[in-house]
């Protein structure tokens, strides 16, 4: 074959080759073909005869191009792909490391410290339950009757949830996932509670809102005073008022034996000049508005006149306000 054929079959050979990998990516295909017509016009100038008689039909020689450029170059991974495989690999490392090792060894240690907050939790919860529009805290106050009982049916949970939690038997496994979603669902549970559980102002926010207010001096001789009660002209009681002096200053009382709850502005400031106050005896017992009576108001012109006696407001029977 003169050297004319043998460049003519050359290039006839090598527009197939290439015809066949034209789905490739323009990368790929400048990598695998960069050398094709010159490894050919090589294999053509060895001996005799035409390259599909020596390297097969160009379909087959393409084929095998592919296949060996894919055994040596796998297909690029997807972004989806490859990111679990990233993290498939990064929690690997994870979990194989020495830390990682150590901290899962020293978690059945803090067992014993949940079997305790399980209970507080679940007492927290069912006090949250049966306790509708009480002011309940984190921690329970001695001092009343329902903090007792919630302490003592803390430490009667704890008894329990301890003796349960030492338990040596181990659970089916239906009872073991029972058991861990009640546990999640008691955690979650109180976490709503706490969030949305009332706190009574802090110390520090007591203090900045007692800065430059006037406490009221002692109206009656037989003790300070420790609550006011605003009402309307007509005897109806008023909630929330606030009271200030005649500089502008917010209005405050002595504290005395009722324990007060005071409103929480949204600068997270407590509110102690809103009347009346919530106070609350150390019993636990609400503080009960006093039965007042209202001096008589002249009628308006033109319309009956008022009567001299003093009328009574329907508030319940007195309680000391001291």
């Amino acid at each position: 074959m003169s050297a004319n054929e043998q460049a003519d079959d050359v290039a006839a050979y090598a527009a197939k080759v290439r015809a066949q990998l034209a789905d490739l990516p323009a990368i790929e295909a400048d990598v695998l073909l960069e050398d094709l017509e010159q490894h050919l016009a090589e294999v053509a100038a060895e001996g005799d005869g035409t390259l599909v008689a020596r390297l097969g039909p160009p379909e087959a020689y393409a084929a095998e191009l592919r296949a060996a450029y894919s055994a040596g170059h796998p297909p690029p991974q997807t972004n989806g792909a490859h990111l679990v495989e990233n993290l498939r690999a990064a929690f690997g490392r994870l979990t194989e490391s020495n830390w990682f090792q150590q901290v899962l060894g020293f978690l059945p240690s803090l067992r014993p410290a949940w079997w305790v907050l399980r209970a507080y939790l679940a007492v927290l919860i069912l006090a949250a339950a049966f306790s509708p529009g009480y002011d309940l805290g984190p921690l329970p106050s001695p001092f009343s009757k329902r903090g007792l009982a919630q302490i003592i049916a803390t430490g009667v949970a704890i008894w329990l949830s301890v003796r349960i939690g030492r338990r040596n038997r181990p659970l089916p496994q239906f009872a073991g996932f029972l058991t861990l979603s009640a546990n999640v669902l008691v955690a979650f549970v109180a976490l709503l509670i706490l969030g949305n559980m009332h706190s009574f102002p802090s110390a520090e926010n007591l203090a900045n809102s007692a800065a430059n207010q006037s406490p009221v001096a002692s109206a009656l001789a037989d003790g300070p005073v420790t609550n006011i009660y605003p009402y309307s002209q007509d005897g109806k009681p008023l909630t929330n008022v606030l009271l200030f002096d005649q500089d502008g200053r917010p209005v405050t009382v002595q504290q005395g034996e009722p324990e007060t709850n005071y409103p929480l502005g949204e600068d997270g400031k407590a509110i102690t000049n809103a009347y009346p106050l919530t106070q609350r005896h150390a019993n636990g017992d609400p503080v009960v508005a006093p039965r007042v009576a209202f001096p008589p108001w002249p009628a308006p012109s033109g319309s009956p006149s008022a009567s001299a006696s003093p009328t009574v407001s329907p508030s319940p029977s007195p309680s000391p306000t001291r």
